[in-house]
């Protein structure tokens, strides 16, 4: 037997106080003869054995009283089939954590049912033999405790707002230690916790959730004795399935071209065709989908189109739905105003050339001598190429924390120098047989991302004899020997992008502008769209969960951002909240990854949704409250005074 307040076990010493004070009672009198009573005693002397022991009797049943009493507030357990137990064994609490994710609502060629449906069906089931439990349910989308007084409630339409699909990711670390907190405040002494989810990877993030599931760990090897963990996976992997997101839009004057992201699960080649609303009107789209993942650049004509408007993209039906659809605005925009600043003249002229405009404008030059923030009141893209003195540095991180993008060159100078918003390391040679090789970089997504039809940037043919490889920065493109080619840093709302060689014959053939050209432009591009006047969301962000005024855009009346996926004016602006990009993970773990990560406990694994489980602990408190009522009644009865009894004629003989 174990209890729940051990503490309280300090009052059996309360229990001897009946005792104490019959003895204390005791010394109170003093036995005095007298002639006179002397005769009485005697004929009550019979008597007084029965009077003795009903006395102590009552003692007794006082000082059990007491220790009962004890016992309940200590809260005392024991097995679930035991004698003691005036309960059928239910723990006190009942709670499911479920994963809301969007992957849950992915469905297999067997059933129709989605997976989190699926997971409501098995906490029914679960629950069944605990008809006296509390039901308690933390999802991964609100992560707030929610009570149901019966487990088939979860299917009431009136509450999806608690348990019907989303469109979000999910934190189930984050969400498993949020409910073990609420239960350690609260109070709960025995509960029965039943994780279910898909497993998808990046839900659960092992690695970078280490420190929470070694507080989970600690948690439950703690409580093991009361709180009970049990996981359902629900990780059946679609057979086929087609994913859309946005990585970026390309707002041109009378057109916009999002960049978007394909990935396929399934063999072959295949033509794809996409349902389309542009401000409400419908249209059609073809992709040939060549490999499992394409980058993917339609354009959609502005003209006789609002300056602000929005679009929706959408895949065929397939086993995935919650990925197959993705959202996108655009607004009023004006061409980035590119300017560039090189100490040598004829790099000026090559970077001039390849930052040039639709019209064939070349990028505009700014002065080496005089230069200040008056230079850049009008600049989107700045390219700079050279020492960077004090005072240039000042300028140009300015311009960068205020959302400037700046494209650096190493300057010729071979001692290390720098500032504090770039350093070089020394200048490196290869002799004349020799050259430096690019090996590897960012394919995906960036200034060096693939083309739209899928063709690779040739950076692998570069030859490069002579180089400064940045020090701060990550690396969007490696060298061979590891050392990056190109890096990129984040400063207020700005990036910098440093370069390590130049558009110089003596330095590399980058001047041919195979590479050079296609990746200012795209930073061109990318600089236009972000200075358009859009909003682009995710899924349960913090922005999207905060927001409090919107109205959604198309049918969807009852949707919220926080939760679903659509467009909504948010504060006056269009805004296209999307499904979080991780959601397209397809990579899930398996159960015990996860219980490694908990050695000290041994939680059950359910194999199926109609698995059931019982407790082998429960609370016998109430058996110890009857048992101090009957002592109780017991002693009442005892103390009651003897009935009447027929009075005796008592002859004196004098």
């Amino acid at each position: 037997m174990t209890f729940l307040q051990p503490l309280a076990l300090l009052g059996l010493l309360l229990a001897f106080a009946p005792v104490i004070i019959h003895l204390l009672n005791l010394l109170r009198h003093r036995t005095v003869p007298w002639a006179a009573t002397r005769f009485l005693f005697q004929a009550r002397k019979s008597s007084s054995r029965i009077s003795k022991l009903k006395r102590w009797l009552t003692l007794l049943l006082r000082v059990l009283a007491l220790a009962a009493l004890a016992f309940m507030i200590a809260r005392p357990m024991t097995g679930g089939d035991s004698l003691f137990s005036l309960s059928n064994g239910s723990p006190e609490v009942l709670v499911l954590v479920l994963d809301r994710s969007a992957s849950m609502e992915t469905t297999t060629e067997k059933d129709s049912l989605t997976k989190r449906q699926k997971a409501l069906e098995a906490f029914q089931s679960f629950a069944k033999p605990w008809t006296e439990s509390r039901l308690v349910v933390l999802d991964s989308a609100l992560e707030e405790p929610f009570f149901i007084d019966r487990a088939d409630s979860v299917k009431d339409k009136a509450l999806l707002r608690f348990f019907g699909p989303t469109d979000t990711a999910a934190d189930l670390p984050g969400t498993l230690a949020k409910t073990l907190e609420w239960l350690r405040e609260t109070g709960v002494g025995t509960a029965e916790i039943l994780v279910v989810s898909d497993m998808q990877s990046s839900n659960w993030e092992l690695e970078r959730n280490a420190d929470v599931m070694e507080k989970i760990n600690r948690t439950l090897s703690e409580k093991k004795d009361f709180w009970k963990l049990s996981f359902l996976n629900m990780g059946d992997p679609p057979p086929y399935n087609l994913s859309l997101s946005v990585d970026q839009v390309n707002r041109m004057p009378n057109k916009i071209e999002p960049v978007l992201n394909l990935r396929k699960k399934g063999p072959g080649k295949e033509e794809v065709r996409l349902a389309t609303q542009m401000n409400g009107k419908a249209g059609v789209l073809k992709v040939e989908l060549a490999s499992q993942n394409v980058l993917w650049r339609p354009a959609f004509d502005l003209v006789n189109e609002p300056e602000e408007g929005w679009i929706s993209i959408i895949c065929p039906d397939d086993f995935c739905k919650y990925d197959n659809i993705c959202y996108l605005t655009y607004g009023s925009t004006e061409p980035p105003q590119a300017a560039v600043r090189a100490s040598n003249p004829r790099t000026s002229l090559i970077l001039r050339s390849a930052s040039q405009n639709e019209q064939g404008e070349l990028a505009d030059p700014l002065p080496l001598g005089d230069f200040g923030p008056q230079d850049l009141l009008s600049r989107k893209i700045l390219i700079h190429q050279g020492e960077i003195n004090s005072e240039t540095e000042k300028v140009l991180e300015e311009f960068v924390i205020r959302g400037g993008s700046l494209v650096i060159f190493p300057p010729e100078a071979k001692s290390e120098d720098g500032s504090k918003l770039l350093s070089w390391n020394p200048l490196e040679e290869k002799s004349e047989e020799e050259v430096f090789l690019v090996s590897n970089w960012r394919e995906d997504s960036g200034i060096l991302a693939n083309s739209s039809d899928g063709n690779r940037l040739p950076l692998d043919r570069l030859e490069i004899k002579r180089r400064r490889t940045p020090i701060q920065g990550e690396t969007l493109a490696y060298y061979s020997d590891g050392k990056p080619f190109l890096s990129s840093m984040t400063l207020g709302k700005g990036v910098i992008y440093a370069f390590s060689t130049l558009p110089l014959n003596s330095w590399s053939s980058m001047s041919n502008g195979y590479v050079i050209v296609p990746a200012i432009q795209r930073l061109i591009e990318e600089s236009s769209s972000s200075n358009s006047f859009i909003q682009s969301w995710f899924c349960g962000e913090k922005e999207s969960k905060e927001t409090a005024l919107f109205e959604p855009v198309g049918d969807a009346k009852e949707n919220v951002p926080y939760l679903h996926a659509g467009i909504y004016r948010i504060d006056g602006r269009l805004t296209a909240v999307n499904c979080p990009k991780s959601e397209n993970d397809t990579l899930f773990l398996k159960v015990e990854q996860i219980l490694q990560k908990l050695p000290n406990i041994s939680p059950r694994l359910l194999e199926d949704e109609s698995s059931s489980g019982s407790t082998d602990r429960s609370e016998v408190w109430s058996f110890f409250l009857t048992l101090c009522l009957i002592l109780l009644l017991g002693e009442a009865f005892l103390g009651q005074p003897a009935a009447a009894r027929e009075k005796k004629a008592i002859s004196i003989h004098g």
